[in-house]
């Protein structure tokens, strides 16, 4: 980021800086330093519309606005902002809101009521050439690959190849066939993703033999066509070579901590950061009472004069309302007065999201708090009692679910016997209506006519009509017969 002009630029004041936006990496540093309410001037297109006469027609017009920002979104490629125009002009009327967005190369004038000192750091590192050295890592192990892009602010994955890999054999087999597919995905991947102009040392690194299988692949390729590969050749300088216990993300403090590497990036904020996050991940390990975390510890530190480092992430400052905000500027002004060591991470950097995990704001201590540890046990009691209710009330949701459960399958129970009951019943009545004799009564040609005898079920008393004839029309059935 170049600064272009400014005015009144000073801690505690309100000013104006006019900007240049020379890469991505400025954008995440901008960010970090607008805010809500902030006035920001722009040139922009917008559509206008005209009154023709007969009809209305619109066109886009080239216009300088100045807003005052009410929403900010940030993504890797731009700055988008909304807010209403406060300044007067021809094609928007005051007070009407306009979104815009701010890109690579946008010019702009940003003013603040309220200069603090974390804008200034912030604005400073953002304006600094030397940590915006590059740092490219290509960590590997048998069939799995990771590009990173390592910058001040950001550690940004630029690609991954995948690919399954056959069992290792004695003499030319289909492991080397694939190995050399795969390490010509990963050639291809980092020449056309690495500006060598750029950057300042390519680190690849990762566990077994993988990594020097692929240096050898690499020396063979260049001299097979040294003119194809001529850029290779004259960068090959900047590629060392080195251990790390896997080939993904988590392996880059390893590796970014060792003596070597740090000796080629000690001019970079990055390795200044991951000696800090070693020395406190150090710290951790055996004596960890030396460590504060969370505000209340970090204000209790402050006090006490007890604070040897503080780590705070830009991710966190920005959740801060403004009179907290304010608060943590003067203490952090007040410490680096006194010489105290502080360290803001990049939220977007590996290191800075290791702090994220413990709550954005941390730090190592000169001496042990005793009010901290006191602190520290309240909290972690807290938590237990906490973790205790979401238990019981877990416990309690899921025996009244059971209970539900057992309620539903109750009655699903009782619907399924009921059915069953009237199925056997449906059954017994058809059996009986087959077992019933049938009689004949009259024949007509081809009909027959049938006359099923009917049962009568009466106090459990069981009787037959037929059994209720008399001697009369016994005679006359037989004398028709």
């Amino acid at each position: 980021m170049k600064i272009i002009g400014k005015h009144n630029l000073e801690s505690g004041q309100p000013g104006t800086i006019k900007l240049v936006v020379e890469n991505a990496e400025d954008l995440w540093a901008l960010y970090n330093i607008m805010e809500k309410g902030d006035s920001i001037r722009i040139s922009t297109s917008r559509k206008v519309q005209l009154d023709t006469g007969s009809k209305n027609t619109s066109i886009k017009k080239n216009i300088t606005i100045t807003l005052k920002i009410e929403d900010i979104e940030f993504s890797p490629n731009s700055i988008r902002f909304k807010g209403k125009n406060i300044s007067e002009n021809e094609y928007i009327k005051i007070g009407q809101y306009h979104t815009d967005e701010i890109i690579v190369n946008s010019t702009f004038n940003l003013s603040k009521g309220y200069w603090d000192d974390i804008h200034l750091e912030t604005l400073k590192r953002a304006t600094d050439v030397t940590v915006m050295s590059e740092i490219v890592a290509i960590l590997m192990e048998a069939g799995v690959s990771n590009l990173f892009y390592i910058t001040s602010s950001q550690t940004v994955s630029k690609g991954k190849i995948i690919q399954s890999m056959p069992k290792k054999k004695v003499g030319f087999s289909k492991h080397e066939i694939k190995e050399n597919k795969f390490f010509n995905k990963i050639l291809n991947q980092f020449i056309k993703q690495i500006n060598f102009e750029n950057t300042k040392v390519l680190i690849i690194a990762g566990p077994g033999s993988t990594k020097e299988d692929f240096k050898k692949f690499l020396e063979k390729t260049i001299e097979s066509n040294v003119k194809e590969w001529a850029e290779l050749k004259n960068n090959l300088n900047k590629i060392i070579y080195t251990e790390s216990s896997s080939g993904f993300k988590h392996s880059l403090q390893e590796i970014l901590s060792k003596p070597n590497i740090k000796a080629l990036i000690k001019d970079t904020k990055c390795i200044d950061d991951v000696s800090v996050m070693e020395r406190f991940n150090e710290i951790k390990g055996t004596q960890p009472d030396k460590l504060f975390f969370g505000y209340k510890s970090f204000d209790i530190a402050y006090k006490n004069f007890a604070i040897d480092t503080l780590i705070v992430t830009d991710g966190y400052i920005r959740k801060l309302s403004a009179l907290e905000r304010k608060d943590l500027s003067d203490k952090i002004k007040d410490l680096k007065v006194n010489k105290i060591k502080v360290c803001q991470f990049s939220s977007l950097h590996f290191t800075g999201e290791k702090i994220d995990e413990f709550g954005g704001i941390c730090g190592i201590l000169k001496y042990i708090v005793e009010e901290i540890s006191e602190l520290g046990n309240e909290e972690n009691n807290d938590e237990k009692e906490e973790n205790d209710l979401k238990k019981e009330n877990k416990n309690e949701n899921s025996n009244k679910i059971k209970n539900e459960n057992l309620k539903k399958s109750n009655k699903e129970t009782k619907k399924e016997d009921k059915k069953e009951e009237k199925g056997n019943n449906t059954k017994k009545v058809k059996e009986n209506n087959k077992s019933m004799p049938q009689q004949k009564i009259a024949n007509k040609g081809n009909r027959n006519v049938y006359e099923e005898e009917e049962d009568y079920y009466e106090d459990d008393d069981y009787y037959n009509e037929e059994d209720e004839y008399d001697e009369y029309d016994y005679y006359n059935y037989n004398k028709r017969k």
